[in-house]
């Protein structure tokens, strides 16, 4: 059965494929399936796909389910190195599409759930951003019966680079990628008390998490901004058209929750597919939630209540047999 009482996240880091990957975990998997219900919250997250700006997401999740559900936050291939060893210029620069890119990030968390996960583990997926697209894309190739839902947050599920915030972001990431690379080098090799005061004067009108300046920490390096920023064009030249067969296959097991002022899935998004599938289960945020929520401490809160919320009305004996709150 489950650890019912673990406050403090733990990083592993996994190799699933050919990548050591990063893992947060709050709870364990034990036991078997003579245990009744088991039940994991998987959060694949956006671009950065450095686990730890969910930290204060997944603490929320995890108090709303009595520290009884575990939720885990699986990283993106190549987006936070790995401890020890060290990293030479062929490393720090690679752009090895079948290892980083964004059908090999796809492969790699299908890879996870199929080598990591017991198969008589149940499955709610919350995605983020691009990690909803990577959702919808893993659907055919696991196993049905273990996936319970998926959740859907602020989804860039189409037509990226026409979004607002692609049009402005799509000419950097082809010609300037570069740039950001190098000005995450220069920021890397600041003594570490002077990038952390960058980060809180940066963040200085925001109630950021206590976890944002690690998450930002492990982020600026040229390691790191080299895979963001590589999979992020790709992002751009991948996602373009809706794609309906999976939405229509797979419409029983997911919802959509779109931003009000959105501008890397605009409102006409949201639009667009309640008219193309008027049964989904798609809400329009009326809170005034950030397309990058995670990185205030009074949104994570918002978001989490409202995912656990929205989990009773699809999982609810499942919820209720695992102990969560009603």
């Amino acid at each position: 059965m489950f650890t019912t009482r673990e406050s403090t996240v733990r990083e592993d880091f996994i190799t699933v494929g050919r990548v050591k990957t990063a893992v947060l975990k709050l709870g364990h998997l034990r036991g078997n399936p003579e245990n009744g219900n088991q039940v994991l919250m998987l959060i694949i997250p956006g671009n950065p796909g450095v686990p730890h700006f969910y930290e204060d997401f997944m603490q929320e999740l995890y108090r709303h389910g009595r520290e009884r559900i575990p939720v885990w936050t699986l990283g993106h291939a190549g987006h936070i190195k790995p401890p020890g060893g060290t990293m030479s210029l062929s490393d720090v620069y690679s752009t090895e599409e079948n290892l980083f890119g964004l059908q090999a990030q796809i492969s790699h968390k299908v890879t996870f759930v199929k080598e990591h996960i017991p198969p008589y583990v149940s499955l709610i997926l919350i995605g983020h951003s691009i990690g909803c697209y990577m959702i919808l894309n893993m659907l055919d190739q696991l196993t049905t019966s273990q996936v319970l839902h998926c959740f859907m947050l602020f989804p860039t599920i189409e037509r990226m680079a026409l979004s607002p915030s692609g049009q402005f972001m799509t000419p950097i990431l082809r010609h300037l990628r570069w740039l950001v690379v190098m000005a995450a080098s220069c920021f890397s090799i600041l003594p570490t008390r002077y990038r952390l005061s960058l980060i809180q004067w940066w963040f200085r009108r925001e109630d950021y998490p206590d976890c944002l300046k690690k998450a930002v920490l492990e982020t600026f390096t040229p390691f790191t901004a080299n895979f963001v920023t590589y999979l992020a064009k790709i992002e751009m030249n991948m996602v373009t058209e809706l794609q309906k067969d999976l939405l229509q296959k797979h419409c029983s097991k997911l919802s959509l929750y779109y931003g009000a002022c959105d501008h890397w899935a605009p409102k006409e998004y949201y639009d667009d597919l309640i008219t193309e599938f008027p049964n989904m289960d798609a809400r329009l945020c009326e809170l005034g939630l950030k397309h990058a929520f995670v990185l205030q401490a009074p949104e994570n809160k918002k978001m989490a209540k409202i995912v656990w919320q929205w989990a009773q009305s699809h999982c609810k004996n499942v919820l209720l047999d695992t102990g969560g709150e009603m």
